[in-house]
């Protein structure tokens, strides 16, 4: 975030989720003053050298009252950055995240564990597997998992090689892996479609060999 892109909430869900350590912060308390920011706690901050977290205590969530925003935890953390669109995914998990609203409150523990980072395309469709199979699967809603895999076959169809891949290795491979016993990954076998279904023997045939 540049000094031009200055936003205190940002820079607040940036500290709560831990992607801001405490030595960025006095430069941070720096910039919230040359926009015009002012007190006590913002003064205290920006006059630090290095500080520890030991050495911070009160003094941010101080800091950021004199911006005007209120104490908030992880999880009000990673709805905010979320609402925001962050942190950035891939095209494949945007349509997916769009498209099943019920896997908010898993993606928000996603965001936190990874500090409102980037987590990658491959650790963010695990999170995916993990709502396929304990969420989907696990209460029965054959309704949703049909549509989840008739989606997943329209992405496979239109993507590109980059996608075919992500879904192979990072989605259909875990499947297979993780499914539950005992019979593991057959009980998903009905709701794939052509594509899918042929990407799906092949990684088994792998895996045989």
């Amino acid at each position: 975030m540049s000094a031009d892109e200055f936003s205190p909430e940002l820079l607040q869900i940036r500290w709560v989720l831990g992607e801001l350590s405490p030595e960025e912060l006095p430069h941070q308390a720096t910039l919230a003053l040359q926009h015009g920011f002012d007190g006590i706690a913002l003064r205290q901050l920006a006059g630090l050298v290095l500080p520890t977290l030991r050495d911070l205590e009160a003094l941010p969530d101080r800091a950021f009252a004199e911006m005007g925003l209120r104490v908030i935890d992880e999880k009000q953390a990673a709805t905010s950055l979320i609402s925001r669109g962050l942190p950035r995914v891939s095209d494949m998990i945007s349509v997916l995240l769009k498209s099943f609203p019920s896997i908010r409150g898993r993606w928000q523990k996603h965001v936190v564990n990874w500090g409102g980072k980037s987590a990658g395309s491959y650790n963010d469709i695990e999170q995916f597997v993990h709502f396929v199979i304990d969420d989907l699967y696990g209460s029965g809603n054959r309704t949703e998992l049909r549509r989840f895999f008739e989606i997943l076959e329209e992405i496979l169809v239109r993507g590109d090689e980059k996608t075919r891949n992500l879904i192979a290795v990072g989605f259909f491979e875990r499947l297979q892996n993780a499914a539950p016993p005992p019979y593991g990954g057959k009980v998903f076998e009905e709701f794939l479609g052509p594509k899918s279904r042929q990407m799906w023997t092949e990684l088994k045939a792998r895996w045989a060999s």
